[in-house]
């Protein structure tokens, strides 16, 4: 017993090759045993029983030590295969899950002194994303010169406070005009000291009807103030039928008002309409401005601001970058021809920051449109237009032949 744990010992301390060397040389042993017995396999006699008996003796003891062998390599068998299996079995430490690295390239204008730039980067979701592709939001603010090194990412906090104040300023770009700030902007032509320069393009509808002007009449032009400057030039043509039956040249100048108009057609009283003239009467009327400020705005129409309950503001809109205030309301007054009261309602917008009338659109109670006046191309302060001096259409004027009149009635030589 003593001989088989010291050769179970020894196996189990022996690696594997030794243990399959040893089983092939048992195995080669017991071939030879074999062949041996093969050829001693004689006749019985009597002296075949001690020599088998003998063989017998011999080969009990070999058989019991390859009974040991093979116990000893079903041992260690067991052992290998146990701990395969366990191996097998026991969880594995998960390798790390590595993300492909990420490039972000962040372009800061040269001359921008800060600039909040929003940069979006995309990494491989997680399983608990299924593997989808989840993009992050990352506020980066950078400082001075274009260089990437000056790059700063905010935290979430910081993000929150830029947000609360984008919110903030948004809402007070966003603030919505009074109707007690649009009344002071535009009674009594207080507009124009919310401007320094403003010129556009006009267009007047005049649909009003009555006993001798059947037919609307359309009138086109020019305008350009400039308060700054105390002068002003304005002209316009008016049509009928297509037909231009007037021509007013108007200017503004050293406190002086030129209001010069040189008619093509007169009114016919007997059977209405217009009678074109062979020779156009050309008068001018020469008269004080009486004020530091010019006002040469064409249309007649302004907002009501005696009775503000006859209108309110309808809403809001930009337009060339400026805020338009919306306004309808009902004009109430007496018709010129017919003698009776009349009321009808109109929808205007007006320059939000001025107070100035840029459209306005007047409807009788069938719904026509009586009277309309359009301004396009209007420009304000530095974007504004001279289409024509005030000095060039004073001397236009007094070489076209007009006749000048002062404002006491009297011709001026």
């Amino acid at each position: 017993m003593n001989n088989n744990k010291k050769i179970i010992e020894t196996l189990r301390k022996a690696d594997k090759a030794s243990v399959e060397k040893l089983m092939t040389d048992e195995a080669k042993k017991n071939e030879i045993f074999a062949k041996a017995q093969l050829r001693a396999n004689i006749s019985q006699s009597e002296y075949t029983y001690s020599v088998r008996g003998s063989e017998d003796n011999r080969r009990k003891i070999n058989m019991t030590r390859f009974i040991n062998i093979a116990a000893t390599v079903a041992l260690m068998t067991g052992l290998v295969g146990g701990g395969a299996y366990m191996n097998n079995k026991l969880p594995k430490t998960p390798e790390p899950e590595t993300y492909p690295e990420t490039q972000v390239a962040v372009t800061v204008p040269e001359t921008v002194t800060a600039v909040n730039t929003e940069v979006q980067v995309t990494k491989p979701g997680t399983e608990e994303h299924d593997k989808s592709t989840v993009t992050e939001v990352v506020y980066v603010t950078a400082e001075g010169t274009s260089a990437v090194e000056d790059t700063e990412v905010t935290t979430v906090q910081q993000v929150t406070e830029e947000q609360n104040k984008v919110s903030v300023t948004t809402e007070e770009l966003t603030e919505k005009v009074s109707k007690e700030d649009l009344i002071e902007k535009a009674k009594d032509n207080n507009c124009v000291n919310y401007f320094d320069k403003f010129s556009a393009d006009y267009t007047v509808l005049i649909n009003e009807g009555g006993e001798f002007y059947s037919e609307p009449s359309t009138v086109t032009g020019k305008f350009y103030l400039d308060e700054v400057g105390g002068s002003a030039s304005r002209t316009s043509e008016q049509y009928v039928n297509g037909k231009c039956i007037s021509k007013s040249l108007i200017a503004i100048k050293d406190n002086l008002y030129y209001d010069a108009k040189e008619e093509l057609a007169e009114t016919d009283y007997s059977n209405g309409g217009f009678i074109f003239l062979e020779t156009p009467k050309k008068n001018c009327w020469v008269k004080d401005n009486n004020s530091d400020k010019v006002f040469l705005l064409p249309g007649g129409r302004e907002l009501d601001v005696y009775n503000p309950e006859n209108w309110k503001i309808t809403g809001e809109r930009i337009e060339n970058g400026r805020k338009i205030v919306l306004v309808s309301g009902v004009q109430k007054g007496d018709n010129n021809y017919e003698g009776v009261y009349r009321e009808r309602t109109y929808t205007a917008e007006a320059d939000a920051a001025t107070g100035v009338i840029l459209s306005y659109e007047e409807r009788d109670r069938e719904g026509n449109i009586t009277f309309s006046y359009k301004t396009t191309n209007y420009r304000f302060d530095d974007d504004a237009v001279e289409f024509k001096s005030a000095a060039d259409i004073i001397n236009e004027i007094k070489n076209s032949g007009f006749t000048m009149y002062g404002s006491d009635g009297n011709i001026i030589e």
